[in-house]
């Protein structure tokens, strides 16, 4: 039986640096499986001491040292883009059975590339107020799953005979619902791209080229049932881990709308998972971030500081692009921190906190943090002591409207930035120590490891 599992839940927006953490506890803890909760849209980065690096979206951080993936039924899967990754990982690093390292439960919930022109349309519809999408289509197919229950394509699906006739249909009421889009404005730096995501909503060949790579994945992949995660993956001695997408900041309810997911990933989830599995031994909460702010896209985040783009991005495998937006930097934000700890039950909630990243801040020099904002907080949505409330109630359009009045009134707050500067002959014990201290006495949570570098030998554990 499976002694121990940790989860790990990116206490930001994302970016956090969970696919590092996920593999230094793969590396240490000898871990028999990564179990994969969220959507396929992520990109988690991974470099080895052996000089491999590689960002993962659906295959687990624990691949490069030949630990099992499971794709659970909480996570949203994309067919291409498991045969985009599986192909990536045979021509960059030599894995030629990708797909002999992954199991996928049946009934996990599939995106497909309609969901994703959808998701980018929508968002280049929005011209100059971007929302922020990923743009793969994962919440966009998990909404879709809400409204219409009957077009939701489910991993046992893909090798049904009618596969093209369903992904016809979904691409039949996409085109319906996004006809007034379609023939509204776009900016003209996006005509041309929107232009070409329209195309393929009207082209057959496109849809034949579709219906193949679903029938490939039904070929290739180690489909299971249902029961398969506690029957085989639980029963296992040893580790495991729950690598998670996202973070608690883009919560769907906890999160700032209308910037957030349709995915959620909150440590709860996956306690309820692994209990209906069956599962009732130690369950370790990780929360993970980076040692400065950062945000990839739209959306509130009172500490950004453009200015320090350039000494804290170097190294990141984090890129801007269309959808997503802007990468945004900035110093530490514990005020967010502390409400993200507060979502998810406390900080008794978690065993520990991993800090990711902080070789930049050695780098520097110097660490920028808040520990408050500025002038008389609001006392609607926060607390006389300056921290976040967390609205009590039901997850529905009422707490949504909430949230985004509380993004609002973030947007407006101006942090009070302080700053501690970095021993310079300090090494990492000492400093380990000197950053414990602090975020312990700020977050109520022990220090578990934090990272010095990209690989697993940089990150330390205690």
């Amino acid at each position: 039986m499976t002694r121990k599992i940790y989860t790990v839940t990116d206490l930001g927006p994302g970016d956090g640096g969970k696919g590092g953490v996920v593999h230094k506890i793969a590396t240490m803890m000898r871990v028999h499986t990564v179990i994969k909760v969220g959507g396929a849209q992520g990109s988690h980065g991974v470099c080895t001491q052996r000089g491999e690096c590689f960002a993962f979206s659906q295959w687990g951080c624990g691949t490069f040292e030949g630990v099992g993936t499971h794709l659970s039924s909480r996570m949203v899967v994309s067919p291409e883009g498991l045969l985009n990754e599986a192909d990536a990982l045979r021509y960059q690093h030599g894995i030629h059975n990708a797909f002999d390292l992954v199991t996928i439960d049946e009934q996990a919930l599939c995106a497909t590339p309609y969901h994703g022109i959808a998701s980018r349309l929508k968002e280049m519809a929005l011209g100059n107020n971007p929302r922020g999408t990923i743009g793969t289509g994962v919440g966009e197919a998990y909404r879709y799953s809400e409204l219409y229950p009957d077009l939701a394509i489910r991993v046992f699906d893909l090798s049904r005979p009618d596969i093209r006739d369903r992904l016809a249909d979904i691409r039949e009421q996409i085109r319906r619902d996004l006809d007034s889009i379609m023939r509204g404005g776009f900016l003209s730096s996006d005509r041309k791209a929107a232009g070409k995501e329209v195309v393929l909503l009207y082209n057959d060949g496109f849809l034949d080229y579709i219906t193949e790579r679903f029938q490939e994945v039904s070929k290739r992949a180690n489909i299971v049932d249902h029961d398969y995660l506690g029957r085989e993956i639980l029963t296992r001695d040893g580790v495991a881990v729950v690598e998670s997408s996202h973070g608690v900041l883009t919560d769907h309810y906890y999160g700032f709308d209308p910037h957030t997911s349709a995915i959620r990933t909150l440590p709860r989830f996956t306690h309820e998972m692994l209990k209906e599995a069956g599962y009732g031994n130690e369950i370790a909460d990780i929360a993970v971030f980076r040692s400065y702010a950062i945000r990839h896209g739209a959306g509130p985040m009172p500490t950004e500081d453009s200015k320090m783009s350039e000494s804290l991005l170097p190294g990141s495998h984090k890129e801007e692009n269309r959808y997503q937006g802007k990468v945004r930097v900035g110093p530490l934000d514990l005020v967010l921190l502390r409400y993200a700890i507060e979502v998810c039950g406390g900080p008794a909630a978690f065993k520990g906190i991993a800090l990711t990243w902080f070789d930049q801040i050695l780098a520097n020099g110097k660490w920028y943090s808040c520990d408050n904002y500025i002038g008389v907080p609001n006392q609607t949505y926060f607390t006389p002591s300056g921290d976040i409330k967390v609205r009590q109630g039901e997850m529905d359009d009422a707490q949504l409207k909430y949230q985004e009045r509380l993004g609002e009134e973030l947007m407006r707050s101006t942090p009070e930035i302080t700053v501690v500067k970095i021993p310079s002959t300090a090494g990492r014990d000492e400093m380990y120590s000197f950053c414990a201290d602090i975020l312990v006495e700020k977050l109520g949570i022990p220090v578990r490891m934090i990272s010095f570098g990209s690989t697993e030998k940089d990150k330390i554990c205690r």
